[in-house]
């Protein structure tokens, strides 16, 4: 068995051991748990037996890539920058067209530069100020939840010894906020 087989097998292990007994119906081409709800991935995405067919449990909407559910941040910065608007602005003209999101989460990060409370903080102003900016663009989500990691979920594997300048320039994409999408069955 080569390496990506056995993660694949073993992915599709833990899906089924934790959605329980689940059972796939060949018309519908989603899986379904022991209770008949639809079995969902880690990205919300339904879990399929097959491409879709005529009769679909999940819906045909749009889905988010997660570039296009993140915003970036300037280092030391909470507030939205040009192209963090203009992205959010495209984001929520795309989920009032297609209206198959339900709710969602608004999760911040920060960089590795500063305290792990400061990381934090700041963290968590950024969240706020993208919750505040989809309220304000009337996007409300039911199922709004917001969390923030500060610098304890890094994207980037920058050395150490870099020059302040490169550094926070390699950490870019540390400094984040990402909606995490909740789609409606």
């Amino acid at each position: 068995m080569t390496s990506h087989y056995k993660i694949f097998a073993a992915t599709g292990l833990l899906l089924a051991v934790l959605a329980g007994p689940a059972k796939a119906d060949p018309s519908y081409a989603v899986v379904h748990d022991s209770e008949g709800a639809v079995v969902r991935n880690t990205t919300g995405n339904c879990v399929r037996t097959k491409w879709l067919s005529d009769k679909d449990a999940c819906p045909r909407g749009a889905t988010f890539t997660q570039e296009e559910r993140t915003v970036y941040f300037e280092f030391n910065k909470s507030t939205l920058t040009k192209e963090g608007r203009a992205k959010l602005n495209q984001l929520i003209a795309k989920i009032k067209t297609e209206g198959n999101v339900e709710g969602g989460q608004v999760v911040g990060y920060a960089d590795r530069i500063g305290t792990p409370s400061y990381n934090e903080k700041l963290s968590q102003k950024r969240v706020e100020t993208v919750r505040a900016y989809l309220a304000a663009h009337g996007l409300t989500m039911s199922k709004a939840a917001t969390r923030w990691l500060g610098d304890t979920v890094p994207t980037t594997d920058c050395p150490n010894n870099l020059p302040r300048k490169r550094l926070i320039k390699c950490l870019q994409n540390d400094r984040r906020v990402e909606i995490e999408l909740v789609y409606d069955p």
